[in-house]
């Protein structure tokens, strides 16, 4: 069905036809977005944002519309990049800043949320793109060195260095998480 609103949309650059592909896939992104700034759910949905605005721009000249999702990520992959950029911060975001202790009732599926994003909160940008790429949204070494440009040993070296200092913070993470 996506593949062929993002045809529809290609033809006839219909905004209704767009609202229909983000409704499809805004979900996804807002939580690739999420996980690359470590909870930040305001900084992740800016990052959406922007992404979903520059697909909008864009997407007639996307030649396989298979690869959409890649695309799109790939997209929100650089606006993170350049607003940490803006901001200043080449380097993992503060997780104190990222993480809402604000609720007292914190349901099973939020605390785990949040023991994810302390854990990848350490690591550095690369690291934790690659890590929810692979993890999360199930791409393979390959296919993340493609969507980021990246050579695929870095990749790999992204991947096990971001897997092996999440669990060196494991049982820190867990203190406070009930």
């Amino acid at each position: 069905m996506l593949k062929r609103l993002i045809a529809h949309f290609q033809s006839t650059q219909n905004r209704q036809t767009f609202d229909r592909i983000v409704t499809t896939c805004q979900s996804d992104l807002r939580g690739y977005c999420r996980r690359l700034t470590a909870g930040d759910c305001a900084l992740a949905d800016d990052i959406a944002q922007e992404s979903l605005l520059i697909a909008y721009q864009q997407l007639g000249k996307l030649q396989n519309v298979k690869a959409f999702k890649s695309w799109l990520y790939r997209i929100a992959y650089r606006q993170f990049l350049q607003m940490l950029k803006a901001r200043g911060e080449a380097q993992a975001i503060d997780e104190q800043t990222m993480l809402d202790e604000q609720s007292p009732e914190l349901t099973e599926q939020l605390a785990q949320e949040q023991l994810i994003y302390r854990l990848m909160a350490p690591l550095s940008v690369a690291q934790r793109a690659v890590i929810t790429m692979h993890l999360t949204l199930g791409y393979s070494h390959s296919e993340i060195s493609d969507l980021l440009h990246m050579p695929l040993g870095t990749v790999k070296s992204h991947c096990n260095r971001g897997k092996e200092a999440m669990q060196k913070h494991i049982p820190s993470c867990y203190k406070g998480v009930a």
